[in-house]
Parts: structure tokens; C-alpha cells; sequence
């Protein structure tokens, strides 16, 4: 008797798992939240590259402040939605972008006073 009801509960965790598989593999929140590129932090600044497929420069709005970077881009197909929080501060004013074969790169620096400093050690 054990058995037939441990196979039996066996049986529905396999089928919820595989329901939520098949779930996960359609849901848009989850298409929507693939990675789509990279972060670096570097000593003196940070560099986001993102593969954005189908999409050309005039869609891409990009956006730097003191904290955070962001991009947005859509066009009828495609929609790309990022955004980035630092907890240093960052030089909006130094911001170099290229988009070159669906590849948008950013290299932004950081403010002065949170680069990093290489300390000697006595």
C-alpha cells in the first residue's frame, strides 16, 4: 500500500515539474528577462555589451546618471528592456557608445573619487 502511494505522489510531482518546464519555456516575463549581455566593472569604469538582434541605432534610447545605466529598444519585433544600478558613482559625462553588428557597447567611467587605487603593502 506504501509503494502505490508513494509511486502515485511520485507520479504528480513528475507531471507538475514538467508542467511548470513547459510553463517557464512560454512565459514572456521569463522571455523577457534572458540575459542579453554582459556587465564589467573595471578600475576606472564599467563596460556594458549587449547583443540586441533586429534592432538598428535610431531604436536604441540610452540613458546614463550618476548611479545607473539603462538602454531601451523596440521596434515591431523585438523589444529590449535594461537597466543597471551601481552602488558607486558614476561620470555621466564620460560615456563613450557604439553599436556596431547588433552589438551596443558602453563604456562609461567612474567619478573620481570611487576609482579603484592599486595599495602597496608593508
Amino acid at each position: 500500500m506504501f509503494g502505490r502511494d508513494a509511486e502515485r505522489m511520485m507520479d504528480m510531482w513528475m507531471g507538475l515539474l514538467e508542467e511548470l518546464e513547459r510553463n517557464t519555456h512560454h512565459n514572456s516575463f521569463a522571455e523577457r528577462r534572458r540575459q542579453i549581455g554582459t556587465v564589467e566593472d573595471r578600475d576606472e569604469d564599467v563596460v556594458l555589451s549587449a547583443d540586441l538582434p533586429g534592432i538598428e541605432k535610431k531604436d536604441i534610447a540610452l540613458s546614463v546618471d550618476h548611479n545607473s545605466v539603462a538602454f531601451k529598444a523596440k521596434t515591431e519585433g523585438r523589444d529590449y528592456d535594461f537597466a543597471q544600478s551601481f552602488d558607486f558613482e558614476l561620470n555621466p559625462e564620460e560615456v563613450k557608445a557604439t553599436f556596431v553588428n547588433g552589438v551596443l557597447d558602453v563604456v562609461v567611467k567612474k567619478a573620481e573619487g570611487t576609482q579603484s587605487k592599486t595599495i602597496q603593502i608593508e
